[in-house]
């Protein structure tokens, strides 16, 4: 018996049909230019039939048109799921993007230098790790604890701790911005390990021999400043003409001498400290005063804004210069450990030996961190004064003592030797 059934429309196209399982007629669903692609198409119907999988053409094209539709919601959807995953940032950009927002927030932005410490800390730690290609929403405890622990080697003991930090602090960051739930920096003792060396201090003897084996002048003057004032190295070179002033016997600290720019193109600049107890006015020791003025004298007429430290172009000094010359005067006296920041713990340990407050030294040395007992204390300029009138007087008095000493000893070795 012949199946289906083949005509030609008026337009000159075939069209194929048939009597289904189900005793209705099942047109096809276009037409054909050949008569024998009408007839194949019947064909591939009948053969449906007799396989037992035939369902009518209606449907099954229906069904197509359905699964064509789910394909391209789900490629759209595929679509939105890379744009939103790309949208969410590796860990060394999000890193950057905080380094930056902290740089233009209106309230305590960080520094240049602090910014660029930051960025040299992520290069050298983590951009080049897995953990900085990874998304921070992927990022897991495991993959922190890996990079921690087994990532790059820190080229410094604290490089590791201090990289550390600063995830974790750009991971909070994260969470404030609701990107993720939870940081996954959570290990313990993964910060900046203890300082390897407490900060050594040399006695009131001991400055004056330190002192004494400088012959620069200009130099002798900085870290006589350093060692009896407590300065940071950055804050002396920083000092101008208006700064020091011999006559009210104060020096006032009003800026820092900081190295900014990236690797190969760094500059000196003259900027504001951190933070605001680094600005200053701090009394001198009343027996520095003479050789200060005596070296101030041979600086000649200043403009205020002078530096009083600059190197040979009037620009900031390479506080290297000065490093050089103060390691030169610690290991004349025996002291190679010394460091140039314990003339800071120096001027500290000697003001508390003089009865300075805990708060008062905190002040002195521009600290923002006193415990919550010491809010109950004060730092004022009057006691200030006195306390650096206490530390020249038990100076002196130092000074003194090994003078007599010495006269005493050189007495003893010219007196002649008892009759036998």
């Amino acid at each position: 018996m012949r199946f289906g059934y083949v005509r030609k429309l008026p337009s000159a196209r075939y069209q194929g049909s048939y009597l289904g399982p189900d005793g209705l007629r099942h047109n096809a669903p276009a037409t054909f230019t050949h008569k024998a692609d009408a007839q194949a198409w019947i064909t591939s119907e009948r053969r449906l039939i007799e396989y037992g999988t035939w369902t009518p053409p209606a449907a099954r094209l229906e069904a197509t048109r359905v699964a064509e539709q789910a394909e391209i919601q789900r490629q759209e959807a595929e679509a939105r799921a890379a744009e939103e995953v790309a949208a969410v940032p590796t860990v060394s950009e999000w890193l950057e993007s905080c380094i930056t927002e902290r740089q233009i927030r209106s309230r305590r932005p960080i520094k240049q230098t602090t910014a660029d410490n930051y960025r040299k800390l992520a290069r050298l730690t983590i951009d080049g790790a897995e953990l900085g290609r990874m998304r921070i929403t992927d990022v897991n405890r495991s993959d922190v604890h890996a990079w921690r622990w087994s990532g790059p080697p820190s080229k410094t003991r604290t490089q590791g701790g201090k990289a550390y930090e600063l995830l974790v602090s750009a991971f909070d960051d994260a969470v404030m911005a609701e990107l993720i739930n939870s940081t996954p920096c959570t290990l313990r003792g993964a910060g900046s390990p203890e300082r390897a060396r407490e900060p050594q201090s040399l006695s009131f003897a001991e400055v004056d021999r330190f002192l004494s084996c400088i012959n620069e002048p200009w130099a002798k003057a900085a870290l006589t400043l350093q060692v009896t004032c407590g300065l940071r190295i950055g804050e002396v070179l920083a000092l101008r003409a208006r700064d020091l002033d011999l006559d009210d016997q104060t020096v006032t600290v009003a800026g820092t001498v900081a190295k900014v720019g990236g690797t190969g193109r760094r500059s000196r600049v003259v900027q504001q400290p951190k933070t605001r107890a680094s600005l200053r006015t701090l009394s001198l020791l009343p027996d520095t005063v003479p050789e200060l003025r005596a070296w101030r004298r041979t600086r000649g007429q200043l403009a205020r804004d002078a530096l009083l430290f600059p190197d040979a172009f009037g620009k900031p000094l390479n506080d290297d210069v000065l490093r050089r010359i103060h390691k030169k005067a610690a290991a004349s006296i025996g002291r190679e450990e010394l460091k140039d920041h314990d003339l800071r713990a120096t001027a500290a340990t000697l003001a508390a030996a003089a009865g300075a407050s805990v708060r008062e030294i905190q002040s002195m040395l521009g600290h923002t961190t006193p415990m919550m007992a010491l809010q109950y204390q004060t730092a004022t300029r009057e006691r200030d004064a006195e306390r650096a009138r206490n530390m020249s007087t038990r100076r002196i008095a130092a000074r003194k003592h090994l003078d007599n000493l010495l006269r005493d000893r050189s007495s003893g070795d010219g007196s002649s030797a008892p009759a036998r």
